[in-house]
């Protein structure tokens, strides 16, 4: 996972909210669409790549409540406790919403809270918080570490390996290097599985800077 840069909500989204009797959560296309753009087309948990397609967008993403709508009605249709997965179903593994299901959510993947806690196992790719309950909400309402997802973000790590073989480990190919997993390319999309990236090079700096 990831920190998501939360935005203000859609003008779309708000003007719904606004209509007289609308009390009850439905999604409005602008409302996914929006959601999809400040997470850079990555699930908000697993960082798969969200399969957008321009017809049967609900089999292909899910807009989640962080605190599920059964726990807290009150938060429905607020846009700060939202973010939009994938759809939670790899070789037959629930995970993500999916999973989740009514189930609410400690964590905030808002915040550097939460991210100052993960950590990821370079051999295999697991991915771990060193807040117990987070971790077990991680393992167990989530389902992070099921096989699909393990192994392509050992890929994704075993890709940025390759590629600091051939351009150098020094400082300055790392710092690029976590420019370009940290930020939106130029069709607004985020690489798929970067957290297990970027905390991958943030360490190899730390490491170069004790070094100095």
């Amino acid at each position: 996972m990831i920190k998501i840069n939360k935005s203000k909500e859609p003008i779309a989204w708000t003007e719904k909210k606004s209509t007289p009797g609308f009390t009850e959560y439905e999604p409005i296309s602008e409302l996914r669409n929006a959601l999809l753009e400040e997470q850079g087309y990555i699930c908000a948990y697993c960082m798969r790549r969200i399969p957008v397609k321009d017809t049967n967008i609900d089999a292909t993403s899910k807009i989640e409540h962080l605190k599920s709508r059964e726990d807290r009605a009150d938060l429905q249709l607020d846009y700060n406790n939202m973010v939009i997965c994938c759809p939670g179903n790899m070789d037959n593994e629930p995970h993500c919403d999916n999973l989740k299901g009514r189930n609410s959510i400690t964590f905030n993947p808002f915040t550097d809270n939460l991210q100052n806690t993960i950590k990821y196992k370079s051999k295999d790719g697991n991915i771990y918080s060193t807040n117990n309950i987070w971790n077990e909400e991680i393992n167990n309402m989530l389902n992070l570490n099921h096989s699909y997802s393990k192994i392509n973000r050992k890929k994704a790590l075993d890709g940025i390996i390759d590629t600091l073989n051939s351009k150098g480990w020094n400082r300055g190919s790392l710092a690029n290097q976590l420019d370009i997993w940290s930020n939106l390319d130029a069709k607004g999309k985020l690489k798929p599985y970067c957290g297990i990236v970027i905390w991958y090079l943030q360490k190899g700096l730390k490491q170069k800077h004790t070094a100095i």
